[in-house]
């Protein structure tokens, strides 16, 4: 994204190289050198750019600890909302742009949780290269939290999780499909018989369930809790494969994600449907504010139809 634009006012002239500079700064965790990296610059350039607008501005928008760049000072944190939404703007011309002459090439970049990468999507990622097959596809697995400011940032196209996408004011959101837990037992455990399993048996056996923060595991720990229950968690894991082999093994009883019991993967292990920890739904999120490029509209259609639902 070339940007030498200069803005001139009667007190400021700021260029927008420099607007440019303090956003990737901010989303790179306040890296110079990897924010250079990002914009194919030098961290010299970006130091003054940063300190031109400093100059503009007769005030720091960084806070600095010797050389390195912390956080932002209060004016840096008035300024950021006012510069992410001129460079969604930017974006969003630049992608009406491609879409006139090149509707069908071009990067689409996904943001998901591994639940979702390796259980949900692929089918649904199949059907787009078939469709798009000059489209680059990114897909970048994150925890929800971080997947939403991705999305928030321009760090991604398109976001898909469960937590954190919903209740985000910077995000418009759309339904993609409800799921809730299953218990999984060996085939020879003495569980795998039981057609349901009520909150204090499940409680008595360790148990091998998600990392906080994933796949519902907050709903896990707050059912337990105000059931008075305090349940032995062995081992906490990312991954639903990593936890059916645990649970493989005999370490404890897991509680994994619907979509991510495979029966085909999973021959010693028995399934067991529990509702004790509710229903979810996961979604599919873009920035409110900017337009995703027609092919990105294409995927998230593909995903909806996938369970029956409307864009």
């Amino acid at each position: 994204m070339a940007i030498d634009v200069v803005v001139n006012q009667r007190h400021l002239q700021i260029q927008l190289k420099q607007l440019e500079t303090v956003w990737h700064t901010v989303i790179n965790g306040y890296n110079l050198s990897q924010a250079a990296q990002v914009l194919h610059t030098s961290q010299s350039s970006l130091s003054k750019h940063i300190s031109a607008l400093e100059n503009q501005l007769k005030a720091p928008v960084f806070v600095r600890q010797g050389k390195r760049l912390t956080s932002l000072t209060p004016i840096g944190e008035a300024l950021l909302p006012h510069i992410e939404a001129i460079f969604t703007e930017i974006r969003t011309i630049e992608n009406i742009s491609l879409d006139f002459n090149n509707p069908k090439e071009g990067t689409l970049t996904l943001a998901t949780t591994h639940t979702q990468a390796r259980y949900v999507l692929p089918d649904i990622i199949k059907q787009f290269k078939q469709q798009y097959p000059n489209v680059r596809l990114v897909l970048q697995q994150a925890d929800p939290e971080t997947i939403a400011n991705m999305v928030i940032r321009g760090q991604a196209d398109i976001g898909v999780a469960t937590e954190s996408l919903l209740h985000n004011a910077y995000l418009r959101c759309f339904r993609y499909y409800d799921w809730s837990h299953r218990v999984i037992v060996p085939n020879d455990h003495e569980l795998a018989s039981m057609v349901s399993i009520d909150l204090p048996t499940l409680a008595s056996y360790p148990l091998v369930t998600y990392h906080g923060g994933f796949t519902g595991r907050s709903a896990i720990d707050k059912t337990f809790a105000d059931a008075g229950l305090q349940p032995e968690i062995v081992l906490a894991a990312l991954d639903a494969d990593v936890i059916s082999t645990y649970v493989g093994a005999g370490l404890g009883v897991g509680i994994i994600a619907e979509m991510a019991f495979e029966p085909s993967h999973y021959q010693t292990l028995t399934a067991i449907p529990v509702d004790h920890f509710g229903r979810f739904t996961s979604w599919i999120a873009v920035r409110d504010d900017a337009e995703v490029r027609q092919f990105g509209k294409a995927f998230i259609a593909l995903c909806q139809k996938q369970f029956g639902n409307t864009v």
